[in-house]
């Protein structure tokens, strides 16, 4: 094949594969099939483009069933990509737009987990998605107990109950190290009476026992 038909042959494949990339127009009034249009983006992992088709649904349908259900998947959208920030955010909105929603127990649970997955891997950094977690997921176990997720999140509750212990037994024996012993104390005291069913508790209890007075 010469050069000439090797070009022609590339270009024709190109256009081909952009034909078939742009698909068929999206009538931005009908909000079912946005968000239909939508899904078939997240389930071809096209995150942005489903994105921009949810918001404008969220945004022009708001008071319909597919804003609502547009608003519940950016939350899910932005899950996938790993952005548990934004997913909290988005779940968070949805439940308080919509607390008797048939979605409000999922949307409650995944506003825990995001920012549970949102928890840096060392307590030397800022734990405060530890605290949301334990926060949200604490929300969602009064007011579904025995809900889909209840097993789930009383997992992850405990996980962050333990995270936030851990700091804290850590920082007592960094004083403890400078013979600080009141700041050891106060620190050790702490962590039995926020998180006395945490995996620290024990060894709190026993290093508080020979904390000088």
């Amino acid at each position: 094949m010469n050069t000439f038909l090797k070009r022609a042959f590339l270009g024709l494949v190109l256009v081909s594969l952009l034909g078939s990339c742009v698909g068929k127009p999206v009538d931005e009034s009908d909000p079912k099939e946005m968000y239909e249009d939508a899904e078939v983006d997240i389930e071809g992992n096209r995150y942005l483009l489903a994105l921009d088709k949810l918001r404008v649904v969220r945004s022009k349908f708001s008071y319909s069933n597919y804003g609502a259900l547009a608003q519940l998947r950016i939350g899910d959208v932005y899950f996938l990509q790993d952005s548990f920030p934004e997913a909290a955010v988005a779940y968070e909105g949805f439940y308080e737009l919509y607390p008797k929603h048939a979605k409000a127990p999922y949307a409650l649970f995944r506003a825990g987990e995001s920012h549970y997955s949102d928890i840096p891997g060392t307590i030397a950094r800022d734990l405060k998605s530890a605290e949301n977690a334990i926060q949200w997921l604490g929300t969602y176990l009064a007011r579904y107990p025995r809900g889909e997720y209840a097993g789930r999140a009383r997992e992850l509750r405990q996980l962050a109950y333990d995270k936030l212990a851990e700091k804290e037994l850590d920082t007592a024996k960094f004083y403890l190290k400078r013979e600080k012993h009141p700041a050891a104390r106060a620190r050790l005291e702490k962590l039995l009476e926020l998180y006395p069913g945490s995996a620290f508790a024990d060894e709190a209890r026993s290093l508080l026992e020979r904390v000088p007075e």
